[in-house]
């Protein structure tokens, strides 16, 4: 006779705080917390403590400029420990307000991200042409009949390839 008991029934510390939802379906935590860590990701230069920060700055300066009635109807302002509270999800709810500052903050970052990609873009295309060009240039050279000779003394050096180099460097 097996006097086992049954672990399926036994809760336990591991299965009560998940990351994710048993069910599927994601709550407003879990949403808040992936756009947080989608807008503000931890990278090389930038860990979790920087992340949640850069969050807390970016809030707070989207809350200042909110009207003073919108700020008095909120129950509470955002502080580092609610933008960490999210950030690991132990939040036990989101307001509607907060979920409208984080998707506001991650436009914002977006449209920032989006410039900055747009002038490295420009950065590249330039350095291409100025790359072909100069292939394009030498490419002339070639066809007008002169060869291209990669030796020392055509290179702009002031050495004399017929002097003695048996002395200097230490030699």
């Amino acid at each position: 006779m097996d006097v086992s008991p049954d672990l399926s029934t036994i809760p336990t510390k591991s299965l009560e705080h998940q990351s994710k939802p048993s069910g599927g379906a994601m709550t407003d935590a879990h949403f808040a917390a992936d756009l947080i860590q989608e807008t503000y990701p931890v990278r090389a230069g930038r860990n979790v403590k920087a992340a949640i920060g850069d969050a807390f700055i970016a809030l707070k300066r989207r809350e200042r400029n909110l009207p003073k009635e919108v700020i008095r109807d909120r129950p509470r302002q955002w502080t580092e420990r609610r933008v960490r509270a999210l950030w690991n999800r132990e939040a036990r709810r989101v307001d509607h307000y907060e979920i409208q500052d984080l998707t506001a903050i991650a436009v914002e970052e977006a449209r920032i991200e989006r410039q900055r990609l747009k002038a490295r873009e420009d950065r590249l295309a330039a350095f291409l042409a100025a790359h072909e060009a100069s292939v394009d240039s030498q490419g002339r050279d070639l066809a007008g009949g002169e060869a291209l000779r990669l030796d020392r003394a055509r290179a702009g050096t002031d050495a004399d390839e017929h002097a003695d180099q048996s002395q200097g460097w230490g030699i």
